[in-house]
């Protein structure tokens, strides 16, 4: 059974895993959107079975190939942080 962690490149969302690899859980799906940022370096130290761009996830959402999956719980950290960012 899986866990979803969309944002999990940022800092509450890897704070999320972090809690989450500390009690032993590792199958877990991140989705954030990367893009020229260096959040990804708050993925390095955590243990997690696949990442997935925010627009494939949502591809997936849309297509049904999330239905296949069996999920367990999904931890909803994705949201633009900027008041200056423009997605």
């Amino acid at each position: 059974m899986s866990v979803i962690v969309t944002g999990g490149a940022g800092l509450i969302g890897s704070a999320i895993i972090w809690e989450l690899n500390r009690r032993n859980i590792t199958d877990i799906i991140v989705v954030d959107h990367l893009g020229t940022s260096e959040k990804w370096r708050n993925l390095t130290p955590l243990k997690f079975n696949d990442y997935f761009e925010r627009d494939k996830f949502r591809e997936m959402l849309h297509d049904g190939t999330l239905n296949t999956m069996q999920i367990e719980g999904i931890f909803h950290m994705g949201a633009c942080s900027s008041t200056t960012e423009k997605a």
